[in-house]
Parts: C-alpha cells; sequence; structure tokens
C-alpha cells in the first residue's frame, strides 16, 4: 500500500485531469492520472518520502504505470537503500 502523501499527490493529480485514480494494475497514463510533466513530480515526492534517489534509468513510464509497479519499486529501491 502506498503512503498517504504519494496517494494524496495521485488524487489531487486526478483531480486536477477530471479522472479518477485507476486500480491498482490499471495504466495512471492511460487514465489520464499522470504525463510526463506529473511523472517527474511523482518522483520528487517518492524520493523525499522515502529518502532514495530514483535512478534516471528508472525514470522511465513503465516503472511507475500502475500503483502496483510503484508499489513494487519503492519496495525494490527502500531494500537496497
Amino acid at each position: 500500500m502506498l503512503p498517504d502523501s504519494i496517494m494524496a499527490f495521485l488524487n489531487e493529480a486526478a483531480l486536477q485531469s477530471r479522472t479518477k485514480v485507476p486500480e491498482r494494475d490499471a495504466s495512471l497514463f492511460l487514465s489520464g492520472v499522470l504525463d510526463s510533466f506529473s511523472l517527474v513530480d511523482l518522483v520528487t515526492v517518492i524520493e523525499t518520502e522515502f529518502g532514495i534517489r530514483v535512478a534516471d534509468a528508472d525514470l522511465r513510464p513503465e516503472t511507475f504505470d500502475t500503483i502496483s509497479r510503484v508499489e513494487a519499486f519503492i519496495a525494490r529501491a527502500t531494500v537496497t537503500k
């Protein structure tokens, strides 16, 4: 489960895009919640929340396409932290 700060970011992004946060395995990009600009903002929230650095190689839409993929990324990143 994602922390409240990340879900708040996704909820705000959905509100601004006039859509809803999709289910865990549905695309945040296809739903309109995220785009290339808001992806950078999401990564900033993740880095701040978890005290990690997202490598440039990980800064791809595929890595953050769904809530479950975001959770998996955070789990991997915090284990290697």
